[in-house]
């Protein structure tokens, strides 16, 4: 793993950390239930709930609020930096640009028909419905 990455893995474990106590003392203080998963993807609800941090009165949470400012949105926060693509989409787009073009989908095959014979004793027509 690239030295990167585990920057990177660091900053969401240190982030999770900071959200949860986050969460808990905005629960215990406003009632009010935040969506840690949420703050971690939406830069808008990450504001605002940082927003609400550092307008509390408790020190704690000011602090709180601060580091996942700059875990976040510091030179490079986590919605700063780029995200790191897989090699699956990365190996796609490659090949879509050394592909001629778009092709015809491929024509759907006929229908079986479905027969009882002496051999098959399971009458084929009426599996997949009600009788």
């Amino acid at each position: 793993m690239s030295d990167e990455h585990q920057n990177r893995a660091a900053l969401e474990n240190q982030a999770f950390a900071l959200m949860g106590r986050l969460h808990v003392i905005l629960r215990r203080q406003t009632g009010r239930v935040t969506d840690i998963e949420y703050m971690r993807i939406d830069p808008g609800y990450c504001r605002y709930l940082l927003k609400m941090a550092s307008l509390s009165t408790s020190e704690d949470l000011q602090e709180i609020g601060l580091k996942l400012q700059e875990i976040f949105f510091g030179e490079d926060g986590l919605f700063v930096r780029s995200e790191p693509r897989p090699l699956l989409s990365r190996l796609s787009e490659s090949h879509e640009q050394t592909s001629p073009g778009p092709t015809a989908p491929p024509a759907p095959s006929p229908p079986t028909p479905t027969t009882t014979t002496a051999e098959d004793p399971v009458d084929r027509g009426y599996i997949g419905r009600l009788r």
